[in-house]
């Protein structure tokens, strides 16, 4: 199978493995999946399964739970890149 590279900074490398926990991913799974979706525009409304990806969040979690879980991950992330906090 064909390898891509990329050459990332430390807080990058940092942020991208927070996001691929979150969503149950490894790295390479989820940068593969993440690329597939934005080369096809398939952000734009199609949702095939392979390609999807998503921060988990737990079963039987309110509606304002899961935006704070969601909210969190991406201040998180935002945090390690020296970004603003944003609220959703």
């Amino acid at each position: 199978m064909p390898i891509i590279s990329a050459k990332v900074t430390e807080r990058e490398l940092e942020a991208i493995r927070e996001y691929a926990n979150a969503c149950g991913e490894t790295v390479s799974n989820l940068i593969r999946k993440i690329m597939i979706r934005q080369v096809t525009f398939m952000d734009g409304g199609d949702d095939v399964a392979e390609y999807r990806c998503e921060i988990l969040i737990p079963d039987n979690v309110s509606g304002e739970e899961e935006t704070q879980i969601v909210q969190g991950t991406y201040n998180k992330i935002r945090k390690i890149l020296g970004l603003e906090e944003i609220i959703i």
